[in-house]
C-alpha cells in the first residue's frame, strides 16, 4: 500500500513537515511522485522512517543517523537487534529508577531505612552510544557542532563484564562527585592542585574505558555541562558540581593531555 505525505504523518505520527526535512536531508526519499505531483511511500520508506524514529529515540542527531544508515554495508536486521538490546537495557533502568522511587518513598514515610548506596540505583551514566556494527559516537559530538570520536577499549570485554563493571563504574564516578563537592563547599578553585589530583584521577578511570585524549576529555567536560541527560544527573548532587567539574576537566585537558 503506497502512502501520501499527508497520510504518512497520520500514521507515524511525524509531522508533514518534519518528512519533507527528512527528504531534503536524504533521509527518507518518497518511492515515487504521482502524476498529481504528489509523494508517495511504500513499504521500504515506511521501514525506513522506522529506522530513522529509533536512532533519534536512542539520542542519535540527524547528522548522526545520515552518517550510519547511508553507509552502503547498512544491515538493517542488525540494526533493529541492537535497538532491541538497547531499549532492554533502557527498561531495566526504568525497572530500577521505579524501585528507587519506591524505596524512597517509603523511606522518607519512615517505612524504611536506605543505605546511602541505595539512594542513587539505577543513575547510571552513559558515556557512549553506539549502534552495533558502527563506530561508537558521543554525545559530546553534537555539543562541539564536529565529529568527535570516542572509540571504547575492549568493547566486547567492557560488554561482558555487564552488570557489576558498571555497577563499579556508577560508585568510582559518584565518589569523585562527592570529592569534588568537598571542594566547592570549602571554597577551592578548579584550577587548585587538590581538584586537579582528584580530576587526574577521574581521566584515569575514563581513560580505562575509553581513549580520554585531550581533545576528547575537553569534549567531555563541555558534555558535563551542557548536556540535558548529564546534567540531569548531576545536579540533583550538587547545583554548581556541572559547570565546576567542567572546568576542571577544561584546565586538566590543557594542561596535562596532548
Amino acid at each position: 500500500m503506497a502512502y501520501t505525505v499527508k497520510k504518512l504523518s497520520e500514521l507515524s505520527g511525524v509531522t508533514v513537515r518534519t518528512l519533507h526535512f527528512y527528504e531534503e536531508e536524504g533521509l527518507l526519499r518518497p518511492s515515487y511522485y504521482g502524476s498529481n505531483g504528489y509523494r508517495y511511500y511504500e513499504e521500504k520508506e515506511l521501514l525506513q522512517l522506522q529506522q530513522i524514529l529509533f536512532f533519534k529515540e536512542l539520542g542519535f542527531t540527524i547528522k548522526q543517523i545520515k552518517k550510519v544508515i547511508g553507509k552502503d554495508d547498512f544491515d538493517q536486521l542488525s540494526a533493529l537487534h541492537s535497538h532491541r538490546k538497547s531499549l532492554n537495557q533502557e527498561r531495566e533502568k526504568i525497572g530500577q529508577l521505579l524501585k528507587t522511587i519506591d524505596k524512597t518513598i517509603n523511606h522518607l514515610k519512615g517505612k524504611m531505612k536506605m543505605k546511602d548506596k541505595e539512594i542513587f540505583d539505577g543513575f547510571n551514566i552513559t558515556l557512549v552510544k553506539k549502534a552495533k556494527g558502527h563506530e561508537p559516537y558521543s554525545a559530546a559530538e553534537e555539543i562541539v557542532g564536529k565529529s568527535v570520536r570516542v572509540p571504547t577499549k575492549n568493547a566486547e570485554d567492557v560488554e561482558k563484564r555487564g552488570k557489576a563493571f558498571y555497577e563499579n563504574a556508577t560508585e568510582t564516578a559518584h565518589a569523585v562527585f562527592r570529592e569534588l563537592i568537598h571542594c566547592i563547599e570549602k571554597g577551592l578553585a578548579p584550577s587548585s592542585s587538590e581538584v586537579q589530583r582528584i580530576i587526574k584521577r577521574h581521566h584515569g578511570f575514563i581513560d580505562k574505558i575509553q581513549d580520554a585524549t585531550r581533545e576528547v576529555y575537553k569534549a567531555m567536560a563541555q558534555l558535563y555541562q551542557k548536556h540535558p541527560e548529564f546534567r540531569k544527573q548531576l545536579d540533583p548532587f550538587h547545583s554548581k558540581l556541572a559547570e565546576f567539574m567542567s572546568e576542571a576537566m577544561t584546565i586538566f585537558a590543557d594542561s596535562e593531555l596532548k
